[in-house]
């Protein structure tokens, strides 16, 4: 299994960390940056930011200085000194810690549903997101490893849902799937700017939605673009990875709007 380390981040006073869904994607993004390539597990909640990682203890500890930083630089609320670094001592120990970081967010009384909470890496799990967050599968070190498993841990049954086909991706319509795809990448929201994953996001609303044949005039209209801009970005090579994670969050919301989840959650998973 190789060694790993449970580190965690506490804000001082017990405040939030991240107050809006753009500082918490940016977030997301930042993790993904400094530790990608080691983090197995993750999850930000309002006042705690917890991690899995796969590497030796001089590297848990040089990894754990360079998250506070590129944390710091996101919130105005300070970090408590001596970050939390525990070992994860089995196969049974990380299990454990699967079903304790994907439901950090109703344990913390948030109310959003585990599976659309930003700061939770289930999305990553189950590839509704791409941003590189999650170098260490869960899959390599459980051979048997089901991601029917993880449904089930946030309470939404025993199947992963399909992703969404093109019936469901023009239901949707072109503001949901925008935002959809903002989610995706973890950007925004709003949709605005040419930084290269507004560039992205637009890009793959674009195409899907030239692909399931809704009219160009809605989709500029939610991507804030003339029809022109539109028609462009539709015939782009687009990235299908991207395509897929957002076809794959439209499934998870539909299936958290069966359980009665509200449209906010739905659109932007806060």
């Amino acid at each position: 299994m190789g060694t790993m380390w449970h580190l965690t981040f506490e804000a001082k006073g017990r405040e939030t960390f991240f107050r809006t869904e753009e500082s918490l994607r940016a977030a997301v993004r930042a993790l993904a940056a400094v530790a990608g390539e080691k983090t197995v597990l993750f999850c930000i909640v309002d006042d705690h930011v917890h991690l899995v990682v796969r590497c030796d203890r001089t590297a848990a500890g040089r990894l754990a200085q360079s998250i506070s930083v590129s944390l710091q630089r996101l919130t105005d609320v300070g970090i408590k000194a001596g970050t939390y670094i525990g070992p994860v001592e089995s196969r049974a120990h990380l299990f454990r810690l699967v079903g304790y970081l994907l439901t950090q967010p109703p344990h913390h009384g948030l109310s959003v549903h585990p599976a659309l909470w930003t700061g939770s890496c289930f999305q990553d799990l189950v590839g509704a997101r791409v941003v590189g967050i999650l170098g260490q599968p869960l899959a390599s070190f459980f051979p048997r490893f089901q991601l029917s498993s993880v449904m089930e841990t946030v309470g939404l049954g025993s199947r992963l849902p399909a992703p969404a086909d093109d019936g469901s991706v023009r239901a949707a319509g072109a503001v949901r799937l925008a935002a959809a795809a903002c989610a995706a990448l973890s950007v925004g929201p709003p949709l605005v700017g040419r930084s290269d994953l507004v560039v992205r996001a637009r890009t793959a609303c674009a195409v899907l939605t030239s692909r399931t044949g809704m009219a160009t005039r809605e989709t500029a209209s939610a991507l804030h673009l003339t029809m022109r801009a539109t028609q462009r970005l539709a015939l782009s090579a687009p990235d299908e990875q991207v395509l897929l994670a957002i076809r794959r969050r439209l499934a998870l919301e539909d299936a958290v709007g069966l359980q009665g989840g509200t449209e906010r959650e739905i659109r932007t998973g806060s």
